[in-house]
């Protein structure tokens, strides 16, 4: 029976091909994700053990604020931490380490950016304690003077000697370029650009007057690094109090950077494996289509061996022997082709200029197994419910060439898929009257799977409706294309589930992100009363500073300016992250609406705060609660002066900015909003904001209807890489339509063969296979619409508690959702129709027979 195995896969081979393209596509993308983590992980923890090579100890603050995804952002320590270390016996040098946010202005008044448009600046130490080489000019040694990373010199067209306005924390100065710079072996890291100074003007420029963001701490030889990380422990905790800094190995805060990075590319890689995983099941409904199929068209061979003594079970097993093989050649090429994705996507940020140190690729053991169990698990599962069917033949079935699948009763399927519809109807009602939106998870899968053994009981009415206008339209050809797809509804069910599956997704994700839109668009409506919007899109990650805010406000074209801000903190009680927004109250009433209950923006000091009444709610706090809050590890009681409806402009709770300062939390603005001064003209506004924003370097003056279009804008890009994952989907169902109509042909060329004897034409043939697959497309995609504006709508009541509302159905872009399934269908035809049209005649009349 294994020989009989290797036959059928040799004597198939095509077809076997064809099946794991299936496989081959989604093990591809799986074990690229993969590949491509391991080789960044790789040449990441060969960058930080360079970077920390000559580090013996490394002093940081003991305190970090979780952020989103599980990341982590550390307070900053003080600078006099430099001194306590340096006085410590056995500490030859310490130096201050700063990495900020700093925007380099062009020559032309434009920030400098890269495709990552991270935009950094820091310190630039000396001796052995320094990443950087110095390949033009000298270090900085003033509070005048910067040095550049070369490839940003080479960007802005600066040589040594030139002046460059920067921006950081502290505004914007103009510095004189003294040098250019390197980073080990490479021009800059990550693709920022970089703006270099000295310890002090770093810390005063970049970060906060007063803090650093770590001591780096070279031994002299007398002791090993963990005994010199004991003594500058203790000496910190004596001069500082415990649990206020820390002091790390060179070992260990290699370790911890390293950790930091396998934890941004682990969401990275779980994000990427979830589209694998869907991939992978959509290939599953293709396998187990063609495995249907294959048993069905073999129903004679398999009763033959039936009747000359094959067991049932060695008649599954040779089913399952070739679904091995499908996934095992499937696997294997995929494993392949993801190793040459890793390498082109490594290839293609090389070419943008990402600075990463280039590695061979790493490919281990674990992806190797990963790719090769789930191509090959993925196979068999699809693949044993049509062979263990294939056993249970009889062998009289071998006197009957039907190549059909045999009709069943759908009793039992109407049954199990009313009871997991019900299921997951009755997950949405429960959570919205409170119960754990965990649910939602349930009701989704519910929903899905109901849909999909609905399927073959839909197949036939949905067909006729859609096959109504085709056989109006195209006469005799419309007719049997029509009676083709509900001549086996169970077929054609299962041939447009992959349809079905990516078109729900994709719906789902345009329902989402419509809503927000339109939200967005509500809310800025609502909340927003001002004119305009300085936006900091073009300035990288930097934003505003408090001082440019208050220079707007000087302007007699200006009526008010408030800027828009951002803090991470913790609950002092508990030590939970909590975030705030900023504002500068003076400015801000006149330009947003929160919807006071109690209290109002002018209520607001720097020993206060806003909260909402979501947040008053769930904390039991009124006007006039004490809350007590860690700002950059410094323990600061404020009071509740006022509560608000919440907002979605804002975080559920408001601070006064300067509650910011003397702290080593940044307290800069996202936006500037602003409104004319009473009587000045739009011409003359632009023209005094423009300049003053030609003099920072940083921000493009927007308008109300401009600003929401660019929020509107960041949606759809988010969206457009959702739609990238999710088209390996598409890709795999239209390899199954394909898949399916060469079956279709195959078994129905004596019928075929027939008809082109009475008279049809090539043209009317292909007619026929075409319109076919565009029926069995198109109900799948119908199907798939609907799903997912179900989808849609239970991932909007999964996030009503974080203020998402609005539902919002994207009639257009469904309707390109729906002729992309026509075109689909077209495509997925060409190859199928033109096959039915070079079967010879004669030899297709005598099959069977």
């Amino acid at each position: 029976m294994f020989r009989l195995a290797i036959r059928n896969v040799t004597a198939r081979f095509g077809r076997i091909m064809l099946t794991a393209l299936a496989i081959i596509v989604s093990t591809a993308f799986l074990s690229g994700t993969f590949i491509f983590r391991d080789t960044l992980e790789s040449s990441f923890d060969a960058l930080f053990a360079k970077s920390y090579d000559k580090v013996d100890v490394y002093v940081q603050s003991a305190n970090s604020v979780e952020t989103a995804l599980g990341f982590e952002r550390r307070d900053e320590v003080e600078f006099g931490a430099v001194a306590l270390a340096s006085a410590v016996p056995g500490v030859r040098d310490a130096q201050a380490l700063v990495s900020g946010d700093a925007v380099v202005i062009g020559k032309n008044g434009k920030p400098i950016e890269r495709t990552s448009r991270s935009t950094s600046g820091g310190t630039i130490n000396s001796g052995e304690l320094s990443v950087w080489k110095i390949v033009d000019g000298r270090r900085p040694a003033a509070d005048n003077e910067v040095v550049l990373d070369t490839q940003t010199a080479a960007d802005g067209k600066y040589s040594v000697g030139d002046q460059v306005k920067v921006n950081a924390e502290a505004g914007s100065q103009t510095f004189t370029l003294v040098g250019l710079a390197e980073y080990n072996d490479i021009s800059t890291p990550g693709d920022a650009t970089w703006a270099l100074f000295d310890a002090e003007t770093a810390m005063n420029f970049v970060l906060k007057p007063g803090f650093i963001d770590a001591v780096l701490i070279q031994g002299d030889g007398t002791l090993t690094d963990a005994e010199l990380a004991t003594r500058v422990q203790s000496a910190l905790d004596a001069a500082q109090g415990s649990d206020v800094s820390e002091a790390l190995t060179g070992a260990q805060i290699i370790q911890q950077s390293q950790t930091a990075i396998e934890k941004g590319l682990g969401f990275f890689t779980i994000f990427l494996s979830i589209f694998s995983l869907i991939a992978l099941g959509v290939g599953c409904f293709v396998i187990y289509n063609v495995f249907s199929i294959t048993a069905a068209q073999r129903r004679s061979e398999n009763a033959l061996l039936r009747a000359i003594g094959a067991s049932r079970r060695q008649v599954t097993r040779v089913m399952l022997a070739e679904a091995v093989a499908v996934g095992l050649l499937g696997s294997m090429i995929g494993l392949v082709a993801g190793a040459g994705l890793a390498l082109g996507i490594q290839n293609l940020l090389d070419a943008f200029g990402f600075g990463v140190p280039s590695r061979s690729l790493a490919i281990t053991v674990e992806t190797v197994a990963i790719t090769m169990f789930a191509g090959i698990a993925t196979t068999l599962l699809a693949a044993i419910v049509p062979a263990v069917a294939a056993g249970r033949i009889a062998p009289v079935a071998a006197m009957n060439e039907s190549a059909f699948e045999q009709e069943r009763s759908n009793r039992n399927r109407i049954i199990a898929a009313t009871a997991f519809v019900a299921l997951g109807v009755g997950a949405i009602v429960a959570v919205l009257q409170g119960a754990d939106t965990i649910l939602l998870g349930v009701s989704v899968v519910s929903i899905f799977v109901g849909v999909l053994l609905f399927g073959p009981i839909m197949a036939n009415p949905i067909a006729r409706v859609l096959g109504a206008p085709v056989q109006r339209l195209r006469g005799i050809t419309g007719s049997m294309s029509r009676g083709n797809v509900q001549r086996n509804p169970r077929r054609t069910a299962r041939t447009a589930a992959p349809v079905l599956i990516g078109v729900a997704l994709v719906t789902g994700a345009t329902v989402f992100a419509a809503s927000i839109k339109q939200q967005l668009r509500d809310t800025i409506g609502d909340q927003f009363l001002g004119d305009y919007v300085i936006n900091s899109s073009n300035g990288g990650s930097l934003s505003f500073s408090q001082g440019f805010i208050d220079d707007l406000n000087l302007l007699p074209e200006v009526g008010d300016a408030t800027g828009l801000g951002f803090a991470a903190m913790q609950d002092a009680d508990t030590g939970a992250p909590i975030f705030a927004t900023t504002v500068n109250p003076k400015t801000a009433a006149g330009l947003l609406d929160y919807s006071f209950v109690q209290g109002s923006f002018a209520d607001l000091t720097p020993d206060g705060i806003l909260i909402s009444t979501g947040e008053a709610s769930r904390k039991d706090l009124t006007v006039g609660s004490p809350v007590r809050l860690l700002v950059g590890g410094t323990e600061v009681t404020v009071t509740v002066e006022g509560i608000y409806g919440s907002s979605d402009l804002a975080q559920a709770r408001v601070v006064h900015r300067d509650l910011l300062n003397g702290t080593s939390v940044s307290n800069q603005a996202g936006f500037v909003f602003m409104t004319k001064a009473s009587g000045v003209s739009d011409g003359a506004f632009r023209t005094a904001v423009n300049r003053t924003i030609a003099g920072y370097g940083i921000g493009t003056l927007q308008d109300r209807d401009q600003f929401i279009d660019g929020r509107s804008d960041i949606v759809d890009r988010s969206l457009s890489f959702i739609y990238g994952l999710l088209a390996l989907s598409v890709i795999i169902a239209i390899f199954g339509i394909v898949l399916t109509m060469l079956l279709a042909v195959y078994e129905r060329r004596r019928e075929i063969g027939l008809l082109r004897a009475v008279g049809m034409t090539r043209s009317q043939v292909r007619t026929t296979v075409r319109w076919e697959s565009v029926l069995t497309s198109l109900y799948g995609a119908i199907v798939g619409v609907v799903l997912g504006l179900v989808l849609g709508y239970v991932v909007i009541v999964a996030l009503k508690d974080q203020g998402l509302t609005t539902y919002t159905i994207p009639t257009r872009a469904i309707a390109v959702i729906v002729v992309s399934a026509f075109v689909t269908g077209v495509l997925a035809a060409v190859i199928p129709a033109w096959r039915a049209t070079k079967h010879n005649i004669l030899q297709a009349i005598t099959t069977g027979l």
